[in-house]
């Protein structure tokens, strides 16, 4: 009897503990300890002396769930090869039928920016956790890796929450590589955007005139006819 009530006890808080992952899974900046309930339910339910299927069944959703969930949570990875010495904000434009065409080294998104700095392509946005590499590429084709740094890392007067310490401000870097979307226009006008140089240097983040946009589409699309 009383290895059946701690076999009850073991299958049930196993439960708990895998409700409580889910949960902690779902709130992102829990994420780990919901890894940690997740495994810890698992380990009781199976210790529990329940039949293999009354385990499999409360083991396979949850973590079927997280499993599928985390997998799909991340993106494409993606290379951009960028002209060398080209500094400035650099916009890629997604599902453009006057688009660049899709270009892949293995299982990577290849975009070759052009000397404008905007890129039209018929890759469509892909959203979720990016792994990115940048390069500075040379007339012969010969890489060079640039560091990726993010500008909220930097102190400035207005800065509400400075911290104690914050990148060097000579280092030529891409700086904070981010998903935009134009809600003045169509709905899928996604775009990539990022910026290149100095942050000492650097006058405007991330953002080019719609204008400026607008007469490279022009251009682009007489190329084509």
């Amino acid at each position: 009897m009383l290895n059946k009530i701690k076999s009850n006890s073991l299958f049930w808080n196993g439960i708990l503990f895998l409700l409580i992952g889910v949960f902690c899974y779902i709130t992102l900046w829990l994420m780990y300890f919901g890894f940690a309930f997740l495994i810890l339910g698992t380990i009781l339910i199976l210790f529990s002396r329940h039949k293999w299927y009354y385990q499999m069944i409360s083991i396979a959703p949850p973590l079927g769930y997280v499993i599928f969930s985390f997998v799909t949570s991340f993106a494409v990875p993606e290379t951009f090869l960028i002209p060398e010495g080209f500094k400035g904000v650099v916009y890629i434009i997604h599902d453009e039928s006057i688009g660049e065409s899709t270009v892949f080294e293995g299982f990577r998104r290849v975009y070759n920016i052009p000397k404008t700095g905007v890129l039209f392509t018929k890759f469509k946005q892909t959203n979720g956790i990016h792994h990115r590499l940048f390069y500075y590429v040379t007339k012969s084709g010969k890489r060079k890796e640039l560091s990726i740094l993010d500008y909220r890392d930097y102190n400035e007067k207005y800065t509400i929450n400075p911290s104690l310490t914050e990148p060097p401000r000579d280092s030529l870097a891409v700086f904070t590589p981010e998903i935009s979307v134009d809600f003045s226009q169509s709905a899928k006008d996604y775009y990539t955007t990022f910026t290149i140089g100095k942050y000492k240097n650097i006058k405007a983040w991330n953002f080019l005139y719609p204008e400026f946009i607008d007469s490279l589409r022009r251009v682009k699309s007489k190329s084509l006819r």
